[in-house]
C-alpha cells in the first residue's frame, strides 16, 4: 500500500510539473510573437500517460481509490457537509485494509482500516456486459486520529454500506455507493452519524 500511494503522489506531481512546463512555455511563445494560438491538447495528454506509463502505477493491481461526499445531519451548523478519501490495497477478494482521510467542517480525521466485503455478480444470468455488474456489500472497522488539533485521543472509526462496480478504465473498473459510519469517541456532534456517497475505482479483486 506504502508503494502504490507513493507512486500516486509521485504520479499526480510529475504530472502536474509537466502541465506546468507546457503552460509556461505557451506563455513565452504568446509573449514575443503576441499571436494568440491554444495549446496542444493531444501533447499534454500524451505526456501525462508517458509519465503513468513510467511511475509503475499502470502495472499496479489489488487497489482501490475511492473519494466521497460525506453528511452529518448531527454535526454543528455549517460543517455538516464534507468528505473524504479511502485508499485500499485488496489483500484478497474479500478483505482490503487501507488509509482514509476525512474532513467535515472544523473536524478533520486520518484513520487506518480493514474492510471485509462480499462480491456478488446478481445479473450473471442475463449474459452479455451484464456478468461484469457487481454488487458488494461491505464493512469497514479502523482507528483514527484528529488533524491539526480538530481533537484529542484515539477514534474508533466503523461504515457499512454497498457499491455497484460496472464498466472497465484503465484495466480497472467503477464503482459507485452508499455508507453508513460512526465516529466513537469524536468531539461533541461529530461523533453522530455520517452517511457518505462516492464515487470511486479499482483494479483487481
Amino acid at each position: 500500500m506504502k508503494n502504490i500511494f507513493l507512486k500516486t503522489i509521485g504520479t499526480v506531481t510529475l504530472s502536474l510539473c509537466l502541465c506546468a512546463s507546457t503552460l509556461s512555455i505557451h506563455a513565452q511563445s504568446t509573449n514575443s510573437t503576441n499571436a494568440v494560438s491554444p495549446p496542444s491538447v493531444a501533447a499534454g495528454l500524451t505526456q501525462i500517460y508517458n509519465a503513468l506509463s513510467t511511475s509503475g502505477l499502470a502495472t499496479a493491481t489489488n487497489y482501490a481509490v475511492e473519494p466521497y461526499l460525506t453528511y452529518a445531519p448531527s454535526a454543528p451548523t455549517g460543517n455538516q457537509i464534507g468528505g473524504g478519501a479511502f485508499l485500499c490495497y485488496n489483500v484478497s477478494t474479500f478483505i482490503g485494509t487501507g488509509l482514509g482521510v476525512d474532513y467535515l467542517g472544523q473536524f478533520s480525521l486520518v484513520s487506518a482500516q480493514v474492510q471485509l466485503k462480499v462480491p456478488t455478480h446478481p445479473f450473471t444470468f442475463i449474459g452479455g456486459s451484464w456478468t461484469n455488474v457487481a454488487f458488494v456489500p461491505f464493512a469497514l472497522a479502523g482507528v483514527g486520529t484528529p488533524l491539526n488539533g480538530t481533537g484529542n485521543g484515539a477514534i474508533a472509526v466503523t461504515d457499512a454500506g454497498a457499491y455497484v462496480g460496472f464498466g472497465h478504465l484503465w484495466g480497472g473498473q467503477f464503482n459507485t455507493g452508499v455508507a453508513l459510519g460512526k465516529w466513537n469517541g469524536a468531539p461533541t456532534g461529530y461523533a453522530g452519524t455520517r452517511y457518505h456517497f462516492f464515487l470511486g475505482w479499482l483494479k483487481g479483486f
